[in-house]
């Protein structure tokens, strides 16, 4: 069975990320890569977390990145940023490559 790679991009109001969703989205549909990937906002963090296999903060939250890790020690190890330059070239493909490359990283180290 196929991995489902449940992935949330968040940014400040959910906005930004939008168009990210669907370029990742569209990238795994022409992959094969069975994924659940959604935009949302970071008031939403609290609610979504538990369920998600990475939280991908938008680039202009990287400042907050050490905080939202403080505010979610459990979760911390799931949490990273995109790369800014994939994000603003909306290069979904390598994004969505990277995020599984990170998800990967992070269930062998769990698995040590």
């Amino acid at each position: 069975m196929a991995t489902m790679y449940k992935i949330a991009l968040v940014c400040e109001h959910g906005a930004s990320t939008g168009m990210c969703v669907v370029k990742m989205t569209k990238a795994a549909e022409k992959l094969g890569i069975k994924s659940d990937i959604a935009a949302y906002s970071t008031y939403k963090l609290e609610n979504i977390i538990d369920e998600m296999d990475c939280i991908l903060l938008g680039p202009q939250l990287k400042y907050k990145l050490d905080s939202i890790k403080n505010k979610f020690p459990d979760h911390a190890a799931k949490i990273t940023v995109v790369n800014s330059m994939d994000f603003g070239k909306m290069d979904g493909e390598k994004i969505l490559r990277d995020v599984i490359a990170f998800i990967e990283g992070k269930m062998k180290k769990e698995e040590t």
